[in-house]
């Protein structure tokens, strides 16, 4: 069985970790003040340090098939209600920030494709919409957490899977250092209006916008492979200004599908802008999706976050067609 399923399944079950220990904290909570406190830190500390591990992972590769088991300690001790909603916080939130940027910086450097980055991102939404509404308990997804990591650690021990930031360097040229920070701005840029795009009545569909959320990564990876870099974000651009013409659920579900698209389109490209920095670029990736939670209530007029994703998402395409970073992909076509 592919390794890329196993580290599917390891996301699934951090997410839905930290979800069931945040819901089964707030259902004892009778304040709404300190549930939100808590969960602003836990994704203050999730989501906000990944950079940072991120880059002394990058430079401290030999540490990284054992990040994910050091991430399997903090999540499993944050799940002890006795230690206090405080610690519990903290452990869980680092443990996913290393998790993620862990393994999130192996498959950048396994592979060099979209449809794998859009199958790891697409299973964290559907653990946690799980968690939160208590479907799943937090042991049982510490035990697949567990089963996935002894499978991975024995895997990439053995036959010494991951690539080295060498490696990539040789299967990707770096951009010259103006074009790469033009690049990372327009494509963080779209990633953060993409925190605050689609998904508003997931309130009431707890569990179809998480499969919503998962199945636009999937899909954005599979086209950008099959159709090119080009044509899928002109597809995520009709997919998207059809979603206006509709109302409702329906549009809706559409308008969430067209921008979780870009998901694996953004975090190929701004690995490419540094790819001997795989870690750091995952979580700065990463940290652009906390404006969506901190400023839940300010409204993207969908007109605008259609255009100006498209026209983030085309001109960091020109720019790295310009380099000939496509060069592979044109090659194949």
């Amino acid at each position: 069985m592919s390794t890329l399923f196993f580290y599917t399944l390891q996301h699934f079950a951090v997410d839905g970790i930290c979800g069931a220990t945040l819901a089964a904290y707030a259902v004892n909570e009778p304040f709404l003040e300190p549930i939100i406190f808590y969960f602003s830190l836990y994704n203050l500390l999730a989501f906000g340090t990944q950079f940072l591990i991120g880059y002394l992972l990058d430079k401290r590769e030999n540490f990284l098939p054992y990040a994910p088991i050091i991430a399997l300690a903090l999540l499993s001790l944050g799940t002890i209600s006795e230690l206090g909603i405080s610690i519990q916080i903290v452990l869980i939130g680092l443990g996913n920030s290393l998790f993620h940027v862990a393994i999130g910086s192996v498959v950048l450097r396994q592979y060099d494709t979209y449809k794998e980055l859009g199958i790891f991102v697409s299973s964290g939404a559907i653990g946690l919409a799980l968690g939160l509404n208590f479907f799943v308990d937090a042991k049982i997804f510490v035990l697949i957490y567990a089963l996935a990591t002894v499978i991975i650690f024995r895997r990439n021990v053995i036959s010494k899977q991951i690539d080295t930031p060498e490696s990539s360097r040789k299967k990707f040229p770096s951009l010259p250092w103006n074009v790469a920070c033009l690049c990372v701005m327009l494509l963080l840029g779209c990633i953060v209006l993409r925190s605050f795009g689609g998904g508003n009545n997931s309130a009431q569909y707890v569990m179809l916008f998480p499969c919503v959320y998962a199945a636009g990564k999937i899909l954005g990876g599979i086209c950008c492979d099959s159709l090119g870099y080009k044509n899928t974000i002109a597809l995520i651009f009709i997919v998207g200004f059809l979603s206006l013409q509709w109302n409702g659920l329906f549009a809706a579900v559409t308008l969430t599908l067209a921008s979780n698209m870009t998901m694996p389109l953004t975090l190929r490209l701004v690995h490419w802008c540094k790819p001997n920095f795989p870690g750091l670029m995952f979580g700065l990736a990463a940290g652009c999706l906390l404006p969506g939670f901190f400023l839940e209530n300010f409204n993207v007029v969908p007109q605008a976050m259609i255009v100006i994703q498209f026209l983030s998402l085309f001109v960091a395409g020109t720019l790295f067609a310009r380099e000939k970073i496509f060069q592979r992909e044109a090659a194949q076509q």
